[in-house]
């Protein structure tokens, strides 16, 4: 429900028992509250302007209410027009809404700074952080995009992990050398990971197919070493059969 804007004017409850309201007539006790009403609204500070009085209310009235006490009359008359009695002990004036009215404009001037602040510095907040990515939900509810984990250099106390010797166990693979490898590669190319396991995990698959791209494939013809070759006798250099004792005719 959208909050009630309109003015109000204050009245206690035992206002119409008041020892000077009591008595008034009807046509008084309404004029009174009409008078209040008007002023608050006009933030006139319970001024009556006499050319207003005149035309609203009627003079017998005006009368009833500057007479019903003899010291604090509810209706006092003054230069232009007439006065309610202690208005601003019960109502509200227009210094009081002027002060209010600036302590909000000087509360919303803080929350935008407070704001603007906050905005300006949450770029370099988020990249200082170095938090895990893990998803936070609001008190609300509504689940927040994770923070992503800063890159970093591989750690000095870096060792592999049980499923790492696990996995180079049940392909084959030296695990030993592939650390040495992986440390000496990081530490060279100044490689920067946010998670070491999972890099090296993906260092010993590659491990895998290398290991089975190195494989001998089917059996190829070898040839001859050079101490198996035979020379020609006549012909030194020349391997047998002799293709310059062939072409002379001469015995190999």
């Amino acid at each position: 429900m959208d909050k009630d804007r309109r003015l109000y004017a204050r009245f206690a409850l035992d206002f119409p028992d008041s020892p000077k309201i009591a008595p008034l007539s009807d046509a008084a006790f309404r004029a009174l509250v009409e008078m209040t009403c008007h002023s608050r609204r006009m933030l006139d500070d319970g001024f009556i302007d006499e050319r207003i009085a005149s035309r609203k209310w009627r003079k017998k009235v005006i009368e009833e209410l500057c007479s019903n006490d003899a010291v604090r009359p509810s209706l006092l008359r003054v230069d232009g027009g007439f006065q309610v009695h202690d208005f601003a002990e019960h109502q509200q004036t227009r210094a009081d809404i002027e002060k209010k009215r600036e302590a909000g404009r000087a509360g919303g001037q803080a929350r935008a700074q407070a704001h603007a602040q906050a905005s300006a510095e949450a770029p370099s907040k988020l990249t200082t952080e170095t938090e895990t990515e893990t998803e936070t939900t609001t008190p609300k509810g509504v689940a927040r995009a994770p923070r992503r984990k800063a890159e970093a250099p591989i750690p000095d106390g870096w060792n592999p992990s049980q499923n790492h010797v696990a996995f180079a166990v049940e392909f084959g693979i030296d695990l030993g050398h592939e650390v040495a490898q992986f440390r000496a590669h990081a530490v060279a190319n100044d490689r920067r990971q946010r998670d070491w396991d999972a890099a090296f995990r993906q260092w010993l698959g590659n491990a895998k197919k290398w290991a089975k791209s190195d494989r001998p494939g089917p059996s190829m013809p070898v040839a001859p070493r050079a101490a198996d070759v035979r020379e020609c006798a006549v012909h030194a250099g020349y391997p047998l059969p002799c293709p310059r004792c062939a072409e002379g005719g001469a015995p190999y």
